[in-house]
């Protein structure tokens, strides 16, 4: 593959960080003070308290909340500081629903991108389903990150699973927003090849290879539209391809390179049913161990 230039990705000018001041949330936190914002961009930090509580107890919770809320603020422009940024972080205390008043603050803030920390020590199998995460990239047209862990710095081994589709081009496209100068995105596509197993004992080593070669040259094809687009707009990146199951390849593949971050694209109002990869889709979000990007297909009106 030719070298590619690197370009000068766009950088993020609103960004909403939500947090219920967990250690999770404190992920979110710390991720948002790595990102490569625009100069002069707004970050806003935001905490959902119930629509409804006992007059007493509701003011000194809203007391009490404010006080945290602008103890992470600080916390946050600490971080920023240290990362040479002139982005300027403002705290909101929201009422409602989690999931309908961060969607709702999101869209009037005009944010690009919300950060969220993920809750549990384990993959997500059981309690994802519900969870606040899935139901604000469910509910929501906004591209989303899910902080997994600790962030120690900047995103360096970025990866993007991707398939022949129009969710990919925006998950692909979105993705050096979040990158620093020297870090390489990396495409992983996995192709399937039909009853490789049960053909195998009957072909020569020439004609097995001839065979898996055959449907490697068809996945090739049908992702030189996404590789045209991202050349145009000068995104570097590397594509990795590999036979067999997605969520096995894709998996091993971010556990394998050390990556830390996955990002994946989905089809509008299409919730966890993602195009790129089916209901393997949720399975990745739920089990991958960094930090995950989910991009919304755009609309129709966009």
């Amino acid at each position: 593959m030719k070298p590619r230039k690197q370009a000068v990705p766009r950088r993020l000018r609103r960004v909403l960080v939500a947090t219920d001041f967990s250690e999770a949330s404190t992920h979110a936190v710390g991720r948002a003070g790595h990102l490569p914002l625009a100069d002069g961009a707004k970050v806003l930090v935001t905490h959902v308290l119930p629509s409804r509580m006992p007059a007493e107890v509701g003011s000194r919770a809203l007391q009490a909340t404010a006080r945290e809320l602008e103890r992470v603020a600080e916390r946050l422009r600490n971080m920023l500081r240290a990362e040479g940024s002139s982005a300027t972080v403002d705290t909101h205390i929201a009422r409602g629903k989690p999931v309908e008043a961060i969607l709702r603050r999101a869209r009037a803030f005009g944010a690009e991108l919300i950060v969220l920390g993920r809750h549990g020590d384990k993959p997500l199998r059981n309690m994802f389903l519900g969870s606040t995460a899935e139901n604000v990239i469910r509910g929501g047209d906004l591209p989303v990150l899910i902080a997994n862990r600790r962030a120690p710095g900047p995103y360096l081994r970025p990866v993007v699973a991707v398939d022949a589709d129009e969710t990919s081009k925006r998950a692909a496209s979105f993705v050096p927003t979040l990158m620093t100068p020297g870090s390489e995105l990396t495409l992983v596509h996995a192709y399937d090849v039909p009853l490789e197993y049960a053909v195998f004992p009957g072909l020569t080593a020439k004609e097995y290879k001839h065979y898996r070669q055959t449907f490697k040259a068809t996945a090739e094809r049908k992702l030189k539209a996404l590789q045209r687009e991202l050349d145009a707009v000068d995104i570097p990146y590397h594509l990795v391809m590999e036979s067999g199951g997605s969520r096995s390849i894709v998996l091993e593949f971010v556990d394998d390179q050390g990556a830390d971050l996955l990002a994946l694209g989905t089809r509008a109002r299409s919730g966890v049913a993602f195009a790129l990869l089916g209901s393997v889709a949720t399975d990745l979000i739920r089990e991958a161990k960094c930090d995950v990007l989910v991009v919304r297909e755009a609309e129709p009106h966009e």
